[in-house]
């Protein structure tokens, strides 16, 4: 049933599905992620890999794999531009109705494609679709399934908005999820700044319904050279722009501008965007009141502090 899904632009060389795989020196784990794609049940896809100035053996990899699978391409950028420029190129030259991020140190399972396109196949209200996801180690030994990931299903898409802008801090879905391409291309994509991933996130829930399937689809991989939680406040900088001197300032400031500046863009009634500025406010007022409750803790904690 998989099998038959095609893609309805009608052209027969249009793939279904774009995978973009951002990668930088990725020499370790590229290959497992490549063939995570190659072994997908639906095989009307194109993997695209953007490859952000890799020093290693990442393009030497990826051209093996090239010769013998015309679904494959190439392409790397001379000097290395950050994370969010490489995931959004990664993103731009998609063809397919539908797109899929994968970094090069994560894995599919090899339903993930055809039962994610199934699901945004039957369900023109869904925006998003994908499914469990289970944390790998380095060396790619399964450890917990995370338990953080959750469905967005209201039919308000202020409400959607102000569950992903609220509740989510582990951002699985924007590699374990297939993305409706138009929806994405409505977006701003990812911006320059750290967790604009997750306004991203917000601003497709604006535009539908997310589907969490109950299967184990994704593998993520953790550790201190991909995981953005372990790296210093500086490394989290130079991720986003290599130059940088120092630590990114004014973040959730721009971050909220993000997030008015999508309800603005989002393609919705007056009266709905309304409701979605006001759920952002929300969001605002909410982030200063925890800001003023842990300095009022602080307070009450700094004579026992002296006292020590």
């Amino acid at each position: 049933m998989h099998a038959l899904l095609v893609n309805r632009s009608g052209d027969p060389t249009v793939p279904l599905v774009t995978v973009g795989m951002p990668v930088h020196n990725a020499e370790r784990d590229v290959a497992k992620a490549i063939e995570s794609v190659l072994m997908q049940t639906l095989g009307n896809f194109e993997l695209i890999v953007s490859d952000n100035a890799s020093t290693d053996k990442t393009a030497e990899i990826v051209s093996r794999y090239m010769r013998d699978d015309p679904r494959l391409f190439y392409r790397r950028f001379d000097t290395n531009r950050g994370v969010a420029f490489n995931w959004n190129s990664a993103a731009l030259g998609a063809r397919g109705r539908y797109f899929k991020w994968l970094a090069g140190s994560d894995e599919m399972t090899p339903g993930l494609l055809a039962q994610c396109a199934e699901v945004l196949e039957t369900r023109p209200d869904a925006v998003l679709a994908f499914g469990r996801t289970r944390w790998i180690d380095a060396s790619g030994q399964p450890l917990l399934l995370c338990d953080q990931d959750f469905a967005v299903l209201s039919d308000r898409p202020a409400e959607r908005f102000t569950q992903v802008a609220r509740d989510m801090s582990i951002n699985n879905q924007i590699n374990a999820g297939l993305i409706r391409t138009a929806a994405l291309r409505k977006t701003r994509l990812l911006g320059n700044y750290p967790s604009s991933d997750l306004v991203l996130m917000a601003e497709l829930a604006l535009q539908g319904k997310v589907i969490l399937l109950p299967q184990e689809l994704f593998r993520r991989r953790t550790g201190a050279d991909v995981s953005t939680p372990q790296r210093s406040p500086l490394e989290v900088a130079r991720h986003y722009n290599p130059g940088a001197a120092r630590p990114r300032r004014f973040v959730s400031l721009r971050r909220q501008g993000a997030r008015y500046a999508a309800c603005l863009r989002a393609p919705l009634p007056a009266a709905e965007r309304a409701r979605a500025l006001i759920a952002a406010t929300g969001l605002l007022y909410a982030a200063w009141v925890r800001r003023q409750n842990r300095l009022r803790d602080w307070l009450l904690m700094l004579p026992t502090r002296l006292k020590a």
